[in-house]
């Protein structure tokens, strides 16, 4: 009969209703997410977050069954939306406590300078929340937070980079370093390598210095043009450790057995050369068969 019918088909939009009605008493539902029902449903209503009596009849009126993809489509946004914003919470709580590691760089007649590292467990967030973030970038929920995860996208990029740069940056200084500003042989070889070391010295302490009273990772490591600087820091220590390479390979040419000792051993030698108890250690290495 045409109200069995009429009942039936009151009952199946009934059932069909609520839970796209549970789907949007989601806590991820903020103010613009209910302006999009607004305009899927052409209803100019009261949200919730303004009317905290609005009763279940009002959302009834709206036949949200005849939207239920729409519906569907607005609450998975509000979802994934509220995930990517809790995770962005997270990544900025965790960064905002991670520090640096630090060693004493100690060398004679020098102040000592922080030598700088990240712990294990932090490297390992770093290249996991790098991954999270390149996900949130390709996602399609996107717009809403894409200033943050684009900022964050840069600022772990810059750590990752940064770190990678000022690891290789500190292994080659500290090695260079008690050649050309304490070994009075370098200086007198090389001296226009030891001038500009002298220069790259000065910046390298500073700027340690510098990131080591910063403290936190990220904010140190996003300065402005500190990439730059150490990419320049960087090509001038290679140019004094391939002047230091071609003066060493002179000596070995003049001392062929020197040929038998690795660079940093022959680095110590000379760098030692008032020293005879640290050059006699070496002395079984240049001659076989014999003990110091």
């Amino acid at each position: 009969s045409p109200a069995f019918k009429a009942v039936d088909k009151i009952c199946k939009d009934f059932l069909s209703t609520i839970p796209l009605i549970t789907l949007l008493g989601a806590k991820a539902m903020r103010p613009r997410h209910w302006k999009l029902l607004m305009a899927a449903t052409g209803s100019d209503f009261v949200p919730p977050h303004e009317d905290e009596n609005m009763l279940l009849g009002g959302l009834l009126t709206l036949d949200l069954h005849k939207i239920s993809n729409e519906v569907e489509e607005i609450c998975d946004q509000a979802a994934k939306e509220e995930k990517m914003e809790i995770t962005l919470k997270q990544i900025e709580a965790r960064w905002s406590g991670i520090t640096f590691t630090m060693t004493l760089y100690k060398q004679e007649g020098s102040d000592d300078v922080p030598l700088l590292g990240i712990g294990e467990e932090d490297f390992e967030a770093l290249e996991n929340d790098q991954l999270i973030v390149q996900g949130m970038l390709a996602s399609r929920f996107l717009a809403q937070f894409e200033k943050e995860v684009n900022a964050w996208h840069k600022a772990l990029f810059n750590v990752n980079e940064v770190f990678l740069l000022i690891t290789d940056i500190q292994r080659t200084w500290s090695y260079l370093e008690p050649l050309f500003i304490h070994s009075d042989e370098v200086k007198r070889e090389l001296p226009e390598d030891a001038t500009r070391f002298a220069s790259i010295d000065v910046n390298v302490r500073a700027t340690l210095a510098k990131a080591w009273n910063t403290k936190n990772v990220k904010l140190a490591f996003n300065e402005e043009g500190l990439y730059e600087k150490l990419e320049g820091i960087q090509e001038q220590l290679d140019m004094c450790k391939k002047s230091l390479a071609d003066f060493l390979d002179g000596r070995r040419r003049q001392f062929p057995r020197y040929y038998f000792v690795s660079e940093a051993d022959l680095l110590d030698i000379l760098s030692n050369g008032s020293n005879p108890e640290k050059v006699l250690s070496h002395i079984p290495k240049i001659y076989l068969s014999t003990k110091t």
